[in-house]
């Protein structure tokens, strides 16, 4: 993190230089799996405008260039987003708040994408608010907390304009087109803190985006060092890269390295070697490897017409294979597809992932891709023993209802079902989540339920109701 640091330093300050004289400020970030029904229907508007995203959060500049192509095609749709968009046109503003509470029963399952929050949490809170003393600078402050934790996940300190923007801070990353998992990074662990630079405009007329970032992880005593083991925190550095040929059309690729921690050191050129040439430096199974990479290729599609969609994928290594730098081993495949309008009262989405055995866990990063004991992908890596890379597959399916008497009603169901090696034998683990809301003034309430079996065969269940501003 201090060579991040001093990197984060000079680039502030040629942000800022080229802010004042080529572009807007910086943006303000959306809540991201923290206020499901406005990021419902940011979903839709931006499918409706042919904005085919491959990261979120979503920065709030981006929704609001987006307006008029979603005014033009859905006015009342419009008319929501723009309320909701008011307090981020203010120098400062409390943008969102939630408050739940829930009776619990049953195991301390690891919810998904909850930044570490199990079922057996009877509380949670999440709160933003940002002050932007000038177009250049942006401070936000922010918190998710549930029981026995609290994260300060949005605090972040931002400078420079829309093609290159620095966040020092506890900012999320997402780095998939999915929405109820990301495979390489995402939000079922808590945030951490992290140092980073991207765009919001996109850059040429193929509409090049990046994003890189440096993130310290939480400590580890099963760090592989010289035969045996030293303790302290492993670096995280990611990147994503990503271009739109043609308008609703995305292509992206993403990487992720693990590194350092304790008693390991690395140079920079160590790193240009693992990023380079990972079956030589990085991939020879000893504890001499530079560290612990991960990488995919993602791609969206949104199709217009009386009834639009989008369908999306995501392809991802957990190693390299046939000692071949550019073929990804150890692969996992994940598609979806998102009808924003169905019916005109429904909206659906299907998701379905499977992957090879290996994910998550490492031979020199034993505790594997973890922050705080729960893995930073996808959901499906925390249901299982910790260690235990077994192959497997994963099914959500998430229905939207708008009734006629008021509010907004959203299904959810997941299944998973495990490879079983060696002991434990996994059994099919199923959730199912119920929630209906809707506006009261200025705010969202609510009730939910969530029940489940993991795939050890503990059962869980919550039953809570909820405020959101």
């Amino acid at each position: 993190m201090k060579q991040a640091l001093g990197l984060a330093a000079a680039l502030t300050t040629a942000a800022l230089f080229c802010g004042q004289v080529h572009g807007r400020g910086v943006s303000p970030y959306l809540p991201l799996k923290q206020s499901p029904e406005i990021e419902r229907r940011i979903e839709k508007a931006l499918i409706l405008a042919d904005v085919a995203i491959l990261t979120r959060p979503i920065p709030a500049a981006a929704v609001f260039d987006a307006l008029p192509t979603i005014c033009e095609r859905d006015p009342v749709l419009c008319q929501e987003i723009r309320t909701y968009l008011v307090p981020y046109m203010r120098t400062a503003a409390l943008t969102h708040a939630s408050l739940s509470v829930a009776g619990t029963s049953g195991a301390a399952t690891p919810l998904p994408n909850r930044r570490g929050m199990n079922a057996q949490s009877a509380y949670e809170v999440s709160a933003t608010a940002f002050w932007q003393p000038s177009d250049y600078v942006l401070l936000t402050a922010g918190l998710v907390a549930y029981e026995d934790e609290v994260v300060p996940t949005g605090s972040v300190a931002s400078v420079g304009f829309e093609y290159a923007q620095l966040d020092i801070g506890f900012r999320d990353h997402w780095f998939s087109p999915m929405t109820d998992g990301a495979r390489l990074i995402g939000t079922q662990a808590q945030t951490m803190p992290s140092v980073t630079l991207s765009n919001y405009t996109p850059i040429t007329r193929w509409k090049f985006r990046y994003e890189v970032f440096a993130a310290e992880m939480s400590e580890s005593a099963r760090i592989g060092f010289e035969g045996g083991f030293t303790t302290g925190k492993p670096q995280l550095a990611g990147l994503h890269l990503s271009i739109e040929p043609v308008p609703g059309w995305s292509l992206g690729l993403n990487r992720l390295a693990q590194f350092g921690g304790g008693a390991r050191s690395t140079s920079f050129s160590d790193f240009i070697d693992a990023l380079l040439r990972p079956s030589q430096f990085d991939n020879t199974g000893t504890d001499q490897d530079f560290g612990n990479q991960v990488a995919s290729i993602t791609s969206r599609f949104l199709v217009q017409g009386e009834t639009p969609f989008a369908v999306y994928f995501e392809y991802a290594g957990e190693d390299t294979s046939f000692s071949d730098n550019f073929r990804l081993g150890n692969v996992a495949f994940s598609a979806g597809v998102y009808f924003p309008s169905l019916w005109e009262r429904f909206d659906l989405t299907v998701e379905v992932s499977e992957w090879q055995n290996g994910w998550y866990t490492h031979h020199v990063y034993q505790d594997g891709l973890r922050n705080e004991g729960n893995v930073i992908g996808h959901w499906s890596g925390d249901w299982r023993a910790l260690g235990d890379g077994v192959g497997g597959n994963s099914v959500t399916v998430q229905l939207g209802w708008t009734p006629r008497f008021g509010g907004d009603v959203q299904a959810t169901y997941r299944t998973i079902d495990n490879e079983s090696y060696t002991a434990p034998d996994y059994e099919r683990g199923h959730s199912a989540e119920l929630r209906y809301s809707r506006q009261w003034n200025d705010f969202q309430i609510g009730a939910e339920v969530e029940a489940g079996q993991d795939v050890f065969g503990e059962t869980y269940s919550r039953a809570g109701v909820f405020i959101r501003f």
